[in-house]
């Protein structure tokens, strides 16, 4: 059964623009709000799997559970990998492999940033911390260039501040792993989830509104 949850997930968001719909010039079109509400719930289905996983994969960490961590990390990869297969129906497999590279670089970072804030006994170093947190930030760059570049409906600006801020909540969340706040590290969950889902009903908004015809 492993990663049915994935495949499911991937094959709810395929379905939405089912090859019988028309092929209609882009513009003559107007996308089908269950149609765009299917691809938001798919969608949400991915990013939420991602804070889920590395969520697990920390709290994991620093418990010493090694079982947990394997699996939290095999499906953390797999859904990072699954989140940038996302995009290859709507702009091809060329930008599916780009934009799977820059997710998987967005995984690794934050595992960089764990490594970084766990060492020296969870004290944590300052150096490491810094150049993963620089790491972070160049990746949340790349992909906000990449999106904006692919969808003149999601302004780099936009893409960025949702991705800054997703990368600030993985950093206080892993923090407070650090210092086993476990009160700090659950109040960020609720935030974490509100965020995510913004930041894919966004990109599910953007893509119906640039490719409406996919969504009869």
């Amino acid at each position: 059964m492993r990663m049915v949850g994935l495949i499911l997930s991937m094959l709810v968001f395929m379905g939405v623009f089912s090859a019988s719909a028309p092929m209609l010039v882009q513009g003559q079109a107007m996308a089908n709000p269950a149609k765009v509400a299917d691809a938001k719930m798919a969608l949400r289905t991915l990013y939420i799997d991602h804070i889920f996983w590395v969520r697990s994969l920390v709290i994991s960490t620093r418990l010493g559970e090694k079982q947990a961590v394997s699996e939290a990390d095999e499906y953390g990869l797999a859904n990072a990998k699954a989140i940038g297969g996302s995009v290859g129906p709507f702009y091809g497999q060329a930008a599916a492999d780009k934009f799977t590279s820059l997710f998987v670089g967005h995984y690794s970072a934050v595992k960089g940033y764990m490594s970084a804030a766990f060492a020296n006994g969870f004290k944590g170093n300052a150096a490491r911390r810094k150049a993963a947190l620089d790491a972070l930030m160049q990746n949340a760059n790349e992909i906000a260039v990449f999106v904006s570049s692919a969808n003149p409906n999601l302004p780099k600006a936009t893409v960025s501040g949702f991705l800054v801020t997703h990368v600030q909540q993985h950093v206080m969340s892993i923090d407070a792993t650090a210092k086993k706040d476990w009160s700090r590290e659950a109040d960020m969950w609720e935030p974490m989830v509100k965020e995510i889902y913004a930041l894919s009903d966004a990109l599910a908004d953007g893509i119906a509104k640039q490719f409406p015809e996919k969504f009869q």
